[in-house]
């Protein structure tokens, strides 16, 4: 049986290939957005939990708020496609590669700290699930943070946005 030789730039283009495939199968991070706000957590609080309250002002739905534990979850079913391709970046496997997007799921946990001077240090963490579908075939798959949204919401919260 005669061995078969890659060049190197083949063998190079192949794991480049494998890795890049590997890196899809990883599972989505749920990277934390955090700042500062120059009010107090009794203050912000309020103001995300209007803002998530409010029709209005967001789509989400408040889950929890516990301003003693200085906690806020919401959630927003039903994500369009412009929106959800601003917030989030879905990597299909192999195997769903051609369903389309019908809707995206997101959650969003923010907690605030106390911070010196009567600020407020706030986390924003937000969990992305979006519903693809091909014919009758519906699969949810979990998506990672754009990082747009966390950062829409410390705006919210009065975080002070650099170049500002």
């Amino acid at each position: 049986m005669k061995a078969i030789r890659l060049s190197p730039l083949v063998t190079g283009l192949l794991i480049f290939t494998l890795a890049a495939f590997a890196s899809a199968l990883e599972p989505p991070l749920i990277v934390p957005s955090s700042g500062r706000a120059p009010q107090p957590p009794s203050q912000v609080f309020k103001t995300l939990k209007t803002y998530f309250s409010d029709p209005s002002l967001s789509k989400f739905q408040v889950t929890e708020a516990s301003e003693a534990a200085n906690v806020i979850v919401a959630k927003q079913s039903g994500v369009d496609t412009a929106r959800w391709t601003e917030w989030a970046a879905c990597q299909t496997d192999p195997m769903h590669m051609l369903y389309q997007f019908q809707n995206g799921t997101v959650t969003v946990k923010v907690t605030l700290d106390p911070s010196p001077g009567n600020a407020t240090f706030v986390t924003v963490r937000a969990d992305f699930q979006g519903a693809y579908s091909l014919g009758q075939d519906t699969t949810t798959i979990a998506c990672r943070s754009t990082g747009t949204l966390e950062q829409d919401i410390l705006r919210v919260a009065g975080v002070p946005q650099s170049g500002n």
